[in-house]
């Protein structure tokens, strides 16, 4: 039986190289998170790495979270799946550089928001589209207002809508924007420009940077995950929301 956990990893030149390949469209399971988070526990364990280098494989870099995985009897299980990848990505004490060549949906929208620089290709589209599905995203609710504003925070996740490499570039989430056959090589050239630092300065640095933050990343993300089980999971709204999904038709919201 084949593996369905698909995330290719290795470690290069003192940079540990991720790629989720979940094709078609590196859909974040459950068991892929878990799997995900053990790596990066021996990569924050690994004192001698100085970067984290995240990409996709394929046409998209992650299309999301597996909707099915979000149905009430699911949802606690997938809750602390994410939570834990969340919280590992946080904690880590390198910066995490990522690639996004194709879309960035729903909680892979949320993964680039852990990136401390993140490229993009002109091709890469961005959103937040939960709210169309009967969800709202905890990273994205926790993350988005100290990283584009409270505006932008509110348009991104009220409406779901997409967004083109550039604009999220105007935001100041994209760190540069690429042609599509370029965008290896700006990674491949950020990493070289990181690789120059000490191990232990660049550690010092991470770690003072996403310490001076307003307020802790944890303590946040525990609020949403409490409101997403303990209010959005106990209404009819996401029910419908993953059933209109699946069956291919426009939502009928109950407000219950």
């Amino acid at each position: 039986m084949s593996d369905p956990v698909l995330i290719d990893h290795r470690v290069e030149d003192d940079v540990a190289y991720l790629q989720l390949n979940n094709p078609p469209v590196n859909i974040m399971s459950a068991a892929l998170m878990d799997r995900m988070s053990d790596i990066l526990a021996t990569i924050a364990a690994d004192t001698s790495l100085k970067a984290v280098a995240v990409t996709g494989a394929g046409k998209a870099f992650c299309a999301g979270a597996d909707v099915g995985e979000h149905r009430p009897e699911q949802a606690p299980a997938m809750i602390a799946s994410f939570g834990r990848l969340f919280r590992a990505l946080d904690a880590l004490e390198v910066p995490v550089v990522m690639a996004v060549g194709g879309a960035a949906m729903g909680a892979g929208f949320e993964l680039i928001l852990m990136a401390d620089i993140l490229l993009a290709s002109g091709a890469a589209v961005f959103a937040q589209p939960e709210i169309r599905l009967g969800f709202f995203a905890p990273v994205g609710v926790v993350e988005l207002p100290a990283l584009v504003g409270r505006a932008k925070a509110m348009e991104i996740t009220c409406t779901g809508r997409n967004y083109a490499a550039a604009e999220m570039a105007a935001m100041g989430l994209v760190s540069q924007v690429v042609p599509a056959d370029g965008l290896n090589d700006a990674l491949e050239a950020v990493l070289k420009d990181i690789r120059r630092a000490s191990p232990l300065v660049l550690r010092l640095n991470t770690r003072t940077l996403k310490r001076a933050r307003a307020a802790d990343f944890a303590t946040k993300l525990a609020e949403a995950e409490k409101a997403f089980l303990e209010d959005l999971m106990t209404s009819n709204d996401p029910v419908e929301g993953i059933e209109a999904f699946y069956g291919k038709r426009r939502p009928a919201w109950t407000n219950s």
